[in-house]
């Protein structure tokens, strides 16, 4: 920005100075010159920074589901290739139902039995012959089997784990033949459903007083080089994790202040961008035009494109 600034008036002082020769070079007038170039560039920056507030800290998110298994067992399928589309309740891996089915089969002779006792202990009440608690307890038993072969039931359907929704499948490293365990930290894959990522832009806090939801935005990504994708803005978060406390036994020391937090404000691209493909985690610059002051809005549009047309300058 200040380097656009800078340009543009050294161009105004040379046809100022050299080519017109408004104005004579001497001590008086170059005092001024640069005297007037630096106002500008401060003016310019307070100005546009507060009206047309731009980060570089914008980034692409993608909501991920961890993939863990609900029960213990040996691996025998895998299906999914990494970053292969999938429907909802596809296949992701099966384990060995062996153990389950055998549970299950055992449960159910039980269920059986109970059933069978049960309604003997029915017919011996009816003719007078039974006591009501040998019934209470032959009902208790068959209820209780019963609840046990639900269970069962949903154990054997779980050896076949599948896709929650529409979408793809990362870090595919389990392999057949590796012994699996129902632990929350213990993921066998990452699963991404299939939507739009979201572009979280952080803005510094003296930038936020007048970015309003449904403002106008522009994006330019570093992985596209020379283009720039305009946007809307369509939520602010209210709450930054440096102002966040939770329940502990010490008391929250404010002698180690953290440092001081960037605003998410995130961002819905509307133009078309079918044609690229971009990752999840994609940097890029934002700019957020506020509507007021709107006179300075070419100059921040201008800012964004040379940044653009930047990243076509890369190391390795």
């Amino acid at each position: 920005m200040i380097e656009l600034i800078f340009g543009f008036y050294l161009l105004i002082w040379w046809v100022v100075f050299r080519k017109l020769r408004l104005l004579p070079i001497n001590t008086w007038t170059s005092v001024t010159s640069v005297f007037i170039a630096g106002a500008t560039i401060v003016f310019l920056l307070l100005w546009v920074g507060r009206y047309q507030p731009i980060t570089s800290q914008a980034r692409t998110y993608a909501v991920t589901v961890p993939v863990i298994s609900e029960v213990a067992g040996r691996v025998i399928e895998v299906a999914p290739i990494a970053g292969q589309r999938l429907n909802r309740s596809d296949m992701l891996f099966r384990i060995d139902p062996e153990p389950y089915e055998a549970r299950l089969a055992g449960v159910e002779a039980q269920l059986k039995l109970a059933e069978t006792r049960l309604a003997q202990e029915q017919r011996l009440m009816e003719q007078g012959a039974g006591r009501k608690y040998d019934l209470d307890v032959a009902r208790a038993d068959a209820e209780r089997l019963a609840a046990d072969q639900r269970t069962a039931r949903y154990q054997l359907d779980a050896t076949v784990v599948r896709a929650p929704s529409d979408g793809r499948v990362v870090q595919v490293a389990i392999r057949p033949g590796q012994y699996v365990m129902p632990m929350a930290f213990a993921q066998m894959m990452v699963f991404v459903p299939e939507e739009e990522p979201l572009l979280a832009a952080g803005f510094r806090q003296n930038a936020m007083m007048y970015i309003d939801v449904d403002d106008r935005a522009e994006v330019a990504f570093d992985a596209i080089p020379g283009r720039v994708f305009a946007g809307r803005v369509v939520a602010i978060q209210p709450l930054l994790a440096e102002g966040t406390a939770s329940a502990s036994g010490t008391l929250r020391s404010l002698d180690d202040v953290p440092r001081r937090g960037r605003i998410p404000v995130f961002i819905k691209i509307t133009d078309d961008m079918s044609a690229y493909s971009l990752p999840a985690g994609s940097s890029a610059t934002a700019a957020v035009y506020t509507g007021k002051m709107h006179h300075f809005d070419m100059i921040r549009m201008m800012i964004l494109r040379i940044k653009s047309w930047e990243n076509w300058v890369f190391a390795s």
